[in-house]
Parts: structure tokens; sequence; C-alpha cells
């Protein structure tokens, strides 16, 4: 089964013990160093002794935990394998923040709209007289910093645009860090007003012996597939459907023990989606490590 995507599946590594955290993060490195399809990420901002590693399929993922495990000397503890979703802003909003505490002041009035054409996340057109130019990198960071990580679970913001309008500094209290400071704040406060969770949702392409179709078929329905549609052959029956990943990891090794190994599959990414309103997919352990799923 292949994938060809951008990076949709992640994991969380550890140490076992915290003073290892450095050496887990430089082999790591030094297994990403280089490689398609494969990041780590700087989890600081939730746990400082875990990485994120994410790989644009579920096969890639486990050959790199496989390699990593194998290689390093570090004893890691592996999480559980997760869908990499992503974040959005769903209306547009106008944030007018002042970061104000002894010895720093900023204030900065951004506008932040959901951008369907994937720009530049940021924009500056504040006049030079309410925020002078030496600041506008610090409110850039701050934008970037909390779009690399929402909200809602750690994941990247898409498709969103922030745009400095004004501004206001106060003398030396002002400084690129009290801009940055009040960047990030702004925009965090403009994501929790208007945050979707989006997943990634999959064309999922199986070809299986006639007697095992409708099987196939109504283990893709559990998967909360859509766009059903069966081709059937003289021996074989091509089955197509679109399906969130979350149902789909796994899929290849169920899809071999429902057929007893006749079945073969491909899955492609398609685009991102709102999840469901009251789906906990985020929130529970993804389809490769459940019981029915071999992993």
């Amino acid at each position: 089964m292949m994938i060809n995507s951008p990076l949709l599946v992640s994991v969380t590594i550890e140490p076992k013990h915290e003073d290892d955290w450095e050496e887990l993060v430089e082999a790591l490195a030094r297994l990403s160093a280089g490689a398609s399809g494969l990041r780590i990420s700087d989890l600081d901002v939730i746990d400082g002794t875990r990485a994120l590693l994410e790989a644009a399929s579920e096969e890639r993922l486990k050959e790199t935990i496989a390699r990593f495990l194998e290689l390093s000397p570090v004893e890691a503890i592996v999480g559980a394998p997760r869908v990499a979703y992503r974040e959005r802003l769903s209306r547009r909003q106008e944030i007018d923040f002042t970061h104000k505490r002894p010895g720093q002041y900023a204030r900065v009035k951004l506008v932040f709209d959901p951008d369907g054409a994937g720009g530049e996340i940021f924009e500056n057109r504040a006049p030079a007289s309410a925020v002078p130019a030496e600041f506008v990198d610090g409110v850039e960071r701050g934008v970037v910093s909390v779009a690399e990580t929402g909200v809602i679970l750690g994941c990247p913001v898409v498709e969103m645009k922030a745009v400095l309008v004004d501004g206001a500094g106060h003398g030396s209290d002002s400084s690129v860090l009290a801009f940055e400071i009040a960047a990030r704040a702004a925009t965090r406060e403009a994501l929790a007003k208007s945050s979707e969770l989006l997943e990634p949702i999959m064309s999922v392409e199986a070809t299986a012996p006639n007697d095992s179709a409708e099987a196939v078929i109504a283990d893709l329905r559990g998967r909360r597939a859509q766009a059903l549609k069966a081709q059937q052959g003289d021996e074989t029956t091509r089955i197509t459907a679109t399906a969130p990943l979350a149902e789909l990891l796994g899929y290849g090794e169920a899809l071999s023990a429902l057929t007893k190994g006749r079945a073969n599959s491909s899955l492609r990414f398609v685009h991102y989606a709102p999840t469901t309103p009251g789906d906990d997919t985020p929130f529970r352990p993804a389809a490769a490590v459940r019981p029915s799923a071999a992993v």
C-alpha cells in the first residue's frame, strides 16, 4: 500500500530518562537529515522532553521508528501513531492587543483572514509611525510561532493570512520582544475565537476477489467512507471511495486479514476537511493500534 501526500502521520518520541533528551534529539536529527517525507518538530511549547516525528505515510513512519530504535543508544518511549491534523481559521478576525508590563509596551492591530490561496502568512501594512520597521520582525515571529502549533492540538495552522494594520510603541519600553509577545497573544486570541480542526481525506482504491467484495465494502463503510463505488470484473472487484485517514491507519493489514491476503490497496491524499462535529478522533488511539488492526 502506498501513500503519496504531504506529512500526514505523526508520533511522539521521548526518552525514558530526561537526561537523555539532548542525545535523543541529536539521534532523530541525524536520522532525518536530508530525508524527504520526514520531519522532526520542536515540541518545547508542549513538553520539553518530547519530540514529534511526522512522516508522509504510515509505512515511512514505521520504517523510521524501527531504524531509530535499532541505531539510537537512547532508551525511548514511542507513542501511538496519530494523524497529523491541521488547524484553520474559519472566519475573519480583527484583534487589537496591547502588551503592557513594567518596562515592556507594545500594541498591535492585526487582521486575520482565511487564505485559501496559501500565500505568505504575514504582511505589514502598518504606517512606520505606528510600528517602526525595527519592530515588524518581532510581530512576524509572534504570528508564525503560534501558527506553527495552533491552539487546539499543537498542530500547524494552514491557510491563514495575518496583516499588521496598526500599532503603537512607547519610548524605551518598546522592543522587538515586546511586539513579538503582543503578536503571539493576538494570534492566539484570533484562533481561539474561530479555529477549526482539519483532518486529511484520502482516496482509497482496493481490488479484491469477487467473493470478498461485499466484506471489503462493509469494512470501508465502517471507516466513514464516502462516494463508494464498485466495478465488478470476471474475477475481481475494483472498489473506490474517500475516507478520513484517521480511519485508514492499518488498513493494508486489515484488508489482508479480511481477504486472506488476496486483495491490494492504495491511498492517495485528496484534501483536508473539517472534522465531524462530535467526532473524538483526535483524542483516541489511531486505527493502527486498535485490536482489529495489526501494527
